[in-house]
């Protein structure tokens, strides 16, 4: 009874010191020009994903279960929206956009953004949260037999699959259709789809992938600078470049809390996709390792969360959310390491951003829904073993006296 508590216990650790690492960091990166405004910001996006997490972790399954394909369309809706104003204002005039009042314009060369009110969205980041629920919500209330059909174990969910997909590629984000398509068919492999249709799968992925970076000059940029950083990085390499000057030039301890020279003027993207830099040159390797190690240690509470459950959904959600985590934490620090090109990816919890932050914390309400069912069995479980007995040998008692 105690180890599915302490599991539980030490998620809600690690997710909360990643936290406020990356709030320490947000304010860090931010306060010389900006004061604490992007740290309240963050804060608020925090506040808000935490909100969600409890609802996604105390929501009963049967009811997360029946919303995923709702929550989806809502997110392809969005994605489409946004795909049809970018082709609008490609083919026609970005004065088109006028009749597109959600698309704030362009942000930072691309249309990925929807503006509700106040604040600006990403669906695309949230598209992670909401393939992860259908896809466990599909394979977790179908047979093996039906999983190992063509039909229903592949050709539906990759149709699905392929749209979100593509639409997300359209939208010019190669690194998150990626991302999101590494999580998805890391689920289709755990549901237990046939290995020949997951190696033709694979290789499609490979395929298309390879086709839209030849098709995009500024993807092949990155790639050709990336394998000559040293005489690119004054070109298109400079961001890479910086990040592993930023790294490197923090040492063994580093320089100390808010004492970063190169976060002002020479990185680019300190508080977003390169904050995992900034770190490592106030923390140094130590600190950078810190977070590292965090990350491992929250894959391992996934892996130990997902041997507990006993049904299907339980086990696709929080692998899942673990292979999502993983994936693009271990993205983010190889590029701020200089291991691959750079992707727009950010650290996860730790990078300034409402959309990601808050997409995130749903994933990890996934994890402690499973949690929290897994403590209501074993309490089940411990009654009937304790409760019934005693009430038996009672009832027993109590007979042979009379």
């Amino acid at each position: 009874m105690k180890y599915p508590r302490i599991i539980t216990f030490l998620v809600g650790l690690i997710i909360t010191a990643l936290l406020c690492i990356g709030l320490t960091m947000v304010y860090s990166t931010t306060y010389d020009l900006h004061g604490n405004a992007y740290m309240i910001r963050q804060a608020l996006w925090i506040l808000i994903g935490l909100s969600g997490l409890a609802l996604v972790a105390f929501c009963p399954l049967e009811y997360l279960c029946k919303a995923a394909p709702y929550i989806l369309v809502a997110v392809v809706a969005s994605l489409a929206y946004l795909f049809a104003a970018n082709v609008a204002a490609r083919l026609v005039s970005r004065d088109i956009l006028r009749f597109f009042p959600l698309v704030p314009g362009e942000i930072k060369g691309a249309m990925r953004w929807l503006r509700l009110g106040p604040i600006s969205i990403q669906p695309s980041e949230f598209a992670k949260f909401a393939l992860i629920l259908f896809l466990a919500a599909y394979y977790g209330t179908r047979s093996k037999t039906q999983v190992e059909r063509f039909v229903e174990g592949v050709a539906v969910p990759v149709l699905v699959i392929g749209v979100v997909l593509g639409l997300i590629l359209l939208g010019g984000d190669l690194s998150t259709t990626v991302i999101t398509g590494v999580t998805a068919y890391s689920i289709l492999f755990l549901a237990g789809v046939r290995l020949r249709y997951l190696v033709l799968l694979a290789s499609l992925g490979v395929a298309l992938g390879v086709t839209a970076i030849n098709l995009s000059p500024e993807r092949l940029s990155r790639i050709t600078s990336y394998k000559a950083a040293e005489e690119q990085k004054m070109g298109d390499g400079y961001q890479l470049w910086r990040s592993q000057l930023t790294l490197g030039s923090g040492g063994l301890w580093g320089r100390g809390f808010t004492r970063s020279v190169m976060k002002q003027f020479y990185l680019p993207d300190a508080r977003t996709d390169f904050i995992m830099a900034v770190l490592g040159e106030e923390f140094g390797y130590v600190g950078f390792c810190v977070v590292l190690l965090l990350h491992v240690g929250l894959l391992v509470c996934v892996v130990e969360i997902s041997k507990m459950c006993r049904d299907r959904v339980g086990v696709l959600m929080t692998m899942g959310t673990g292979i999502l985590i993983a994936s693009q934490a271990l993205t983010n620090f190889s590029v701020v390491s200089g291991w691959c090109p750079t992707t727009g990816l950010t650290a996860p919890f730790l990078s300034y951003g409402g959309s990601s932050m808050i997409a995130m914390l749903l994933c990890v309400g996934l994890l402690f829904n499973t949690c929290r069912r897994n403590l209501d069995r074993m309490w089940q479980e411990l009654l009937s073993m304790r409760v019934v007995p005693t009430y038996k040998a009672f009832a027993m008692k109590t007979h042979s006296t009379q």
